[in-house]
């Protein structure tokens, strides 16, 4: 029953909303037949433009995004060899237009050259360069003093202006246009790294999104990728920014100093992603030191040690949903608290940036967390008897009423835990367990934890 009236509220939101007017963005990978694993077939692919027609979406080119469509839909495709064999005849039949999107392996491969024409030839695809993420693990955690690498920043810019450079050359070979357009994977989109793209003349942005993208305005357009299990109902989630795996949040926070407290830091990373499975939390929130010390890449303050983004990656890779971080305090240097955020926000690819005290969301360290991380919410700390751990979350999209979470402040598992629920019946979304308090209530049981452990988990 509660399923079924979840489906109903995400109809409703999609098809009364007034936000519906926003541009949704779909991507689609592979299109086999038959599928492999994480494949998805033409039929499927059928479905959901036959879905998105007959509930009155208009496929728009991406450039033409919020020019005044009335519920427009951008479409892409990211496998340009099955897009030509499979997407071509199906755009032809219902004629929406859309992008296919070209990394830069595609794009140098003599073989696929023969495709991108094909493609290019078609009135319905506009070919556009794809960023990939970097090939190359993680840094691992490093503790102590660590030298802030020179340089490491622009390297990775400069590589990114050459690969762009390349592709924009190719593409324009191919279809005797220069691309305005770009697309990114997930987690490869910034401000900084768009600056670059504007710079080669891609001017309209379409970052690609694996949970439900968040609201962006044109010329920017957040791409949801479609999983391979997707029904009509993924997207209609993703054109309202709803996926009920996202709530309520329930986090786990941690001291990154912690992680380098004693003894090995990757096992330590181990026993915070084993408290995230066992409980099945979708959040962290990260403590990540101040000016007096910072456990990120800084020139800012101190650094410590590497330790906010190797602890980011491993929980993203634990399937941690939403990935939160403090702001360093206020240290009375306006200049060294921005460059902190900054830094901050180039370490991880945070979800939500928690401000510090007195500062707003439309000040200058929200400014500078967006930069970076465009994507980014902005929480900031509301006056009120709930303590420096209390926060407010600006909505994911117009419309939507603010969050509210925090971490509560209890000193033992049992008070820990009826702290969380009076929360949570009092309307608080985002309710959050130390780590110290969470490995204990593991070692008594999960019952111990109800108001944070999830009911699959309690059933074990």
């Amino acid at each position: 029953m509660r399923s079924k009236m979840l489906m109903v509220l995400a109809l409703t939101l999609v098809f009364g909303s007034p936000a519906a007017a926003e541009t949704l963005g779909l991507a689609w990978g592979v299109v086999a037949e038959p599928a492999t694993a994480g494949d998805l077939t033409p039929n499927q692919v059928a479905e959901h433009l036959e879905f998105l027609q007959a509930h009155g979406w208009q496929a728009v080119r991406a450039g033409d995004a919020g020019t005044g469509s009335e519920k427009p839909v951008v479409l892409s495709f990211g496998d340009p060899a099955s897009a030509l064999r499979y997407v071509v005849p199906l755009l032809t039949l219902y004629k929406m237009p859309a992008v296919v999107t070209v990394g830069p392996a595609q794009a140098a491969d003599p073989a696929m050259a023969p495709v991108l024409k094909d493609l290019a030839a078609s009135p319905w695809v506009e070919l556009v360069p794809r960023v990939e993420e970097e090939a190359g693990a993680e840094d691992p955690v490093r503790c102590g003093d660590t030298a802030v690498p020179a340089g490491r920043q622009e390297e990775r810019l400069s590589r990114l202006a050459l690969t762009l450079a390349a592709q924009v050359a190719r593409l324009r070979e191919l279809t005797g246009t220069a691309p305005a357009t770009l697309a990114w994977a997930p987690g490869t989109w910034s401000g900084s790294a768009e600056a670059v793209a504007g710079s080669l003349g891609l001017k309209v942005q379409l970052p690609a999104f694996t949970d439900m993208p968040p609201s962006l305005d044109p010329p920017r357009v957040a791409l949801y990728e479609v999983p391979s299990w997707a029904g009509v109902w993924a997207l209609s989630q993703a054109s309202v920014h709803w996926d009920p795996r996202d709530h309520p949040v329930r986090f786990v926070e941690v001291e990154a100093a912690w992680v380098c407290a004693g003894g090995d830091p990757q096992a330590r990373i181990a026993r915070i992603v084993q408290v995230v499975r066992r409980l099945g939390l979708n959040g962290v929130r990260i403590l990540p030191g101040g000016a007096g010390g910072a456990w990120f890449e800084t020139a800012a303050a101190p650094v410590r040690g590497d330790v906010v983004g190797p602890l980011a990656h491993a929980l993203r890779e634990a399937g941690v949903r939403w990935v939160m971080a403090d702001l360093p305090a206020a240290s009375g240097d306006p200049g060294r608290d921005v460059a902190l955020a900054t830094d901050l926000a180039r370490a991880a690819d945070l979800d939500v940036a928690v401000l510090p005290a007195t500062a707003v969301p439309t000040g200058r360290l929200g400014e500078a967390v967006n930069y970076v991380r465009p994507a980014a919410r902005l929480a900031w700390r509301p006056e009120g008897r709930e303590g420096d751990r209390a926060f407010h979350l600006a909505p994911p999209a117009p419309g939507q009423a603010d969050s509210r979470g925090l971490t509560v402040g209890a000193h033992n598992v049992a008070t820990a835990d009826a702290e969380a629920a009076r929360f949570a019946v009092a309307g608080w979304e985002w309710i959050g367990l130390p780590m110290e308090l969470a490995e204990a209530g593991l070692k008594i049981s999960l019952r111990s934890l109800a108001a944070f452990a999830l009911p699959s988990t309690l059933s074990r």
